[in-house]
């Protein structure tokens, strides 16, 4: 719900409140007045309030989709190149074991060179095993992994920013339905809802208590 839209709930009720209290009169109006007045700005505080902690879950929500998404696909590219590196690895080595075994009845001048270039080969394949720092095997795997794990973070923390977003957008509703019916007991559901809302969103930050229902 829009924080316009509240606004002219709330208006809505004032107005009708008003239009009661004139037909009062005098003092008895002038205290009912006061009284309503006093309702309205409690009323507009809450709901403020609500919308306040619904924008900052909302934005929290937001991110944590993104990261996933993000992450995700970081994940998925860093293994698609590690595979690569590996494809690209075994296929140095293998081309120097063939040198070595096909130098064996080369003259000692193609022997020498054959065998210096299995040594080149196996060299290339050592450096993709672990030259940190230049996208290695052992650098590429370790990118892949820590990407995962914000993955899996970010799709754990997710659920609970929807669910506190889903509860306090009800509570907010329900807030503006008590400002035209003044209804004691749909601003204690009001409260109900926020209070879980609140909660929710608190366990998505922290994950200190995994639901198993998310």
């Amino acid at each position: 719900m829009e924080a316009a839209e509240v606004k002219d709930l709330i208006d809505e009720a004032h107005e009708r409140e008003q239009a009661k209290r004139k037909a009062l009169g005098g003092h008895h109006a002038d205290n009912a007045e006061d009284g309503g007045h006093g309702v309205k700005m409690s009323t507009a505080i809450y709901i403020s309030v609500l919308a306040a902690v619904l924008a900052i879950v909302s934005v929290a929500g937001s991110n944590a989709g993104k990261e996933l998404m993000a992450s995700a696909i970081e994940a998925s590219d860093s293994f698609a190149y590690y595979q690569s590196k590996t494809q690209r690895q075994i296929s140095l080595r293998l081309a120097a074991d063939e040198l070595e075994l096909l130098s064996a009845g080369m003259p000692a001048d193609a022997q020498a060179k054959a065998l210096q270039r299995s040594v080149e080969y196996r060299q290339s394949a050592d450096r993709m095993e672990a030259d940190e720092g230049k996208n290695s095997r052992k650098d590429l795997l370790a990118k892949a992994k820590a990407a995962e794990v914000r993955r899996d973070h970010a799709a754990a923390q997710d659920p609970y920013f929807d669910f506190a977003e889903g509860m306090l957008q009800l509570a907010i509703v329900l807030a503006s339905v008590f400002a035209i019916t003044n209804w004691v007991f749909i601003l204690w559901a009001s409260r109900a809802l926020a209070v879980v809302g609140v909660l929710m969103a608190v366990d998505g930050f922290t994950l200190i208590l995994p639901l198993p229902f998310l």
